[in-house]
């Protein structure tokens, strides 16, 4: 049914995007109503995550919509955290609008992006790009006339390769998280990564796999500094048996931890140069997130903790399809990572 292009790369962090808005000076009015018009664009219900354990006489009693009961304990939503989907497309050149039906780029990367206010922590959940999923195929006035089984990066593709299409990958990706509520999406394509690595002096990492790229050859535990056209072969390129693309992903999240730290001693030596860093790729960008959201957004993080416990790993299996590697989450693994991150206890 649907051709999977090649993968493509790691893409914006969101709070880059905001510190622009901080960079050119903000009121305290705007930080306020940005924080307004995020929660009441999201129905703030509690995922749906089906009742795995028997609920006693005693807990009925004061029993909640919403709770959820693991390994004895009760949980609640917790309705403070704010989560964003941070999405990396196979699109070439600037943002324009497709014609629609299949043309609109697979979204290759893909990441939750979660701001905990009440832990002071940011999380990432990164989503490998060939979890099996219900993709919805739309017709030309946005009502869905079928739904199919595949990867979820196929879903971005059905629509506009702009709004239309984050939005349709934004529904299937919270329905993967069981209706998980998602306050908004930053999207960039391809393209927008050899200007990226430039704009923050390229990073170091050191290397989770053995990786073949023909040209380009890494050995597991060795540290290489990538910039420009080396990022894109080592988070684009992988190889093709099965597991290829989990190891693949393993190499993205080691790319995303050492930028993120890059832009963030940039950004603290030079705070005037997130602006360069976003004049590079906002012409690669599409988003739904305000000035006044980005405002918001950037004071909330600002104080936050980002560490090597920030980035968890949805567990699952990766078999070989009738054409590509097909991914399985491991579902009572995933409602616990669900639980782990966007829920608190129930205290007595």
């Amino acid at each position: 049914m649907f051709q999977l292009m090649k993968p493509t790369l790691l893409k914006l962090f969101l709070i880059i995007v905001a510190v622009i808005v901080i960079v050119a000076g903000v009121t305290f009015a705007g930080i306020q109503s940005g924080r307004k018009s995020l929660v009441s664009e999201v129905e703030e219900e509690a995922p749906v995550i089906e009742q795995a354990e028997e609920v006693t006489v005693k807990e009925k009693k004061k029993w909640q919509d919403g709770w959820v009961k693991l390994d004895g304990e009760i949980y609640e939503y917790n309705k403070n955290i704010l989560t964003f989907l941070i999405m990396g497309t196979d699109q070439h050149g600037v943002n324009t609008a497709q014609s629609g039906g299949l043309d609109g780029g697979q979204a290759d990367v893909l990441s939750l992006l979660v701001l905990d206010p009440d832990k002071k922590r940011i999380e990432f959940i990164p989503i490998n790009r060939n979890t099996m999923v219900d993709v919805d195929v739309y017709d030309a006035s946005g009502n869905i006339t079928k739904s199919v089984k595949a990867q979820i990066a196929v879903q971005h593709g059905v629509g506009n390769g702009m709004e239309e299409s984050c939005e349709y990958q934004v529904k299937t990706v919270s329905n993967l998280f069981y209706q998980l509520p998602i306050h908004g999406y930053v999207a960039m394509n391809m393209e927008g990564v050899v200007p990226l690595s430039k704009a923050v002096g390229g990073v170091d990492v050191t290397l989770p796999n053995d990786f073949d790229a023909g040209n380009k050859k890494y050995k597991a535990g060795e540290t290489v500094h990538l910039e420009g056209a080396d990022v894109m072969t080592f988070v684009r390129e992988r190889d093709h048996e099965v597991g290829g693309a989990d190891r693949r992903l393993e190499r993205q999240k080691v790319y995303m931890k050492a930028l993120i730290s890059q832009m963030i001693k940039q950004i603290k030596e030079n705070p005037v140069s997130v602006t360069s860093i976003f004049k590079a790729v906002s012409k690669y960008v599409t988003t739904d997130i305000s000035t006044n959201e980005m405002v918001y957004l950037a004071t909330l993080a600002s104080g936050y903790r980002y560490d090597g416990k920030s980035m968890h790993t949805i567990q699952g299996e990766t078999v070989k399809g009738e054409q590509f590697d097909e991914f399985y989450c491991d579902e009572d693994a995933l409602k616990k990572l669900v639980i782990e991150v966007f829920y608190e206890k129930v205290e007595e």
